[in-house]
């Protein structure tokens, strides 16, 4: 009952100084509006990428680098691993899901119309990929693993390569042209959202998913390599540069995700790759030392530094901004409480408690940071929307709020312009009485 009366008493009071509420209400919407754009981006690109699974999924890393180096005082490994480790790996059938993960980069048209030809990134991997990160499919499906094993000539297609090779009808079973060759589209994406792509390269991880999938065993078969798209690390150069050469030297540019069902599995699947590890040691390699490990989701995007270092450095700017903007604010209400010093003097001299004044203009404050909160979220939403334009090449979803940090907003709001206003609250709460009623 009482707060209800505090309510109207604060926008009576609101409507009486108008200019110092607007310029209270202002401070508090910028600071809280440039505070919540940095920490939208931020939080959007913390967040976990596959949250039904990702205790379960595992980066594959195997320490292959030989006695060149002495990499004995590093505990991380990289996450790339050379293609006869990755086709080693591949036979065991611990994992419920496998997939290598690597990428390309070719021309590509719809050889049934005269359009030029463009350029696309391509993701190729194997047939584990699309049930293993949960793809969902508007028509067809993925390869199966005679695909794989015989390097056929198919493709996957998101919605949008889809939309512009095929007009967005069910292309299934058409073709599409890949540099010189035939491809077989078996399967189009419906729209896919996994923010970070954690299994993909680390520059790349805010960005659309590829356009186009093909079996990573089509991509050997035809000998097509972009150096550019992935990490290379070479500790041994090749005997020469042909292609047979590189696929049999010493060097790391293939990534592998296993999905693993329970500890058990994990267990064993560390211990597979443990004696796999025994076995090359005895055969000259992995000269340097054994150490594989399985990397979670989680684990990996924090190994990687996947979020920017700018990320968290603006969302810290942007919040001394907004402790700039409340210590004014705070100037801004302890002129609006002195002016407000009759009016306090006279419910005193009425009744009203000290406490009653505390609660009576900490309410006026909560209204004033409640409006300030919801202005603020209409200038984080440009703000986000600047950013959205201006960054264009990051996922879209980077750049919305979600109905938590709505609440974390508005919340935020209320609570520090009532702490920012707990001195000009605690001041005017100690009024001398007589005195103000003299001056009435």
């Amino acid at each position: 009952m009482m707060f209800s009366y505090y309510v109207k008493l604060a926008l009576i009071s609101l409507k009486r100084t108008p200019l110092l509420s607007f310029l209270m209400v202002m401070l508090i919407a910028m600071g809280i509006g440039a505070t919540m754009t940095t920490y939208t981006v931020n939080y959007m690109m913390s967040q976990d990428p596959i949250p039904s699974k990702s205790d379960n999924l595992y980066s594959v890393q195997i320490d292959s680098r030989g006695d060149g180096v002495d990499y004995s005082y590093l505990d991380t490994i990289p996450p790339e691993m050379t293609y006869q480790d990755a086709m080693s790996i591949l036979k065991s059938d611990i994992p419920k899901y496998q997939a290598v993960i690597s990428a390309i980069r070719t021309t590509v048209k719809n050889p049934a119309k005269h359009d030029t030809a463009v350029t696309r990134e391509v993701r190729t991997t194997s047939a584990d990929f699309f049930p293993m990160l949960e793809v969902p499919f508007l028509y067809g499906r993925g390869w199966d693993e005679t695909a794989d094993n015989n390097a056929e000539l198919v493709v996957v297609l998101t919605k949008q390569a889809n939309m512009r090779f095929f007009g967005g009808e069910n292309s299934v079973g058409q073709t599409l042209q890949l540099g010189e060759d035939l491809y077989q589209v078996v399967g189009v994406l419906d729209d896919w959202l996994i923010v970070p792509k954690f299994y993909g390269q680390n520059n790349a991880m805010y960005s659309q998913p590829f356009d186009i999938f093909m079996p990573f065993s089509a991509q050997i078969s035809k000998e097509i390599f972009t150096t550019s798209l992935i990490n290379i690390t070479c500790w041994k150069p090749a005997e020469d540069e042909s292609t047979a050469a590189f696929l049999a030297s010493e060097c790391s540019w293939i990534k592998i995700w296993a999905e693993l069902e329970n500890d058990e599995k994990k267990q064993q699947f560390q211990l597979f790759l443990d004696n796999y590890a025994q076995q090359q040691q005895a055969q000259g390699r992995f000269a340097n030392r054994i150490l594989n490990k399985l990397v979670s989701v989680k684990q990996y995007l924090n190994e990687e530094k996947i979020v920017p270092e700018d990320s968290k450095i603006a969302v810290s700017l942007a919040a001394l901004f907004l402790i700039v903007c409340l210590l004014n604010c705070m100037g801004l209400m302890m002129a609006k409480f002195h002016g407000k010093a009759g009016e306090a003097g006279l419910r005193r001299a009425v009744g009203a408690s000290r406490q009653h004044l505390i609660a009576q203009f900490s309410v006026e404050l909560a209204v004033v940071g409640f409006i300030g909160g919801v202005l603020g979220l209409l200038l984080a939403q440009l703000g986000l929307v600047a950013m959205t334009n201006l960054y264009s090449h990051l996922h879209s979803s980077l750049m919305q709020m979600n109905a938590l940090i709505v609440v974390i907003t508005l919340a935020l709001a209320v609570v520090i312009s009532c702490i920012f206003g707990l001195i000009p609250i605690l001041k005017a709460s100690r009024i001398q009485l007589s005195s103000q009623l003299k001056s009435l």
